[in-house]
């Protein structure tokens, strides 16, 4: 899995884990968004903005409507105290994989193509 920051063209990735809630590629892209989250409001101060991108409609679909099933509802729990303990607005849209190359490179560990396309990553 992996994410960027366009605006500090800082770029993140990370083996997904051995042994998931639930094995598939979705459970991955909202576990994505939710350390995402974990690490953005790092960088934000009280009472800031988040918004983040994915080219995953079901990640989309599950953080606007805060409406998952079993293992999905652990990570909307998790993502939304962090965002309350810290008083961020939070957003998230869609973008299509076409736009979104930089993060794709990172989750597949193609740092050397990500650089290519973010020189200075």
């Amino acid at each position: 899995m992996g994410f960027w920051y366009l605006s500090l063209n800082l770029g993140f990735q990370s083996n997904l884990p051995s042994c998931p809630l639930i094995d598939d590629i979705y459970f991955s892209e909202a576990l994505c968004v939710v350390s995402t989250i974990h690490d953005g409001i790092t960088c934000l101060p009280q009472n800031g903005q988040l918004v983040l991108f994915t080219d995953s409609l079901n990640s989309v679909y599950l953080f606007n409507t805060l409406s998952g099933g079993p293992g999905y509802n652990q990570l909307l729990m998790d993502a939304v105290e962090v965002i309350l303990a810290f008083n961020i607005d939070f957003w998230v849209f869609h973008i299509s994989g076409n736009e979104n190359i930089v993060a794709d490179h990172l989750s597949h560990w193609q740092a050397s193509e990500a650089i290519t396309t973010s020189p200075g990553l």
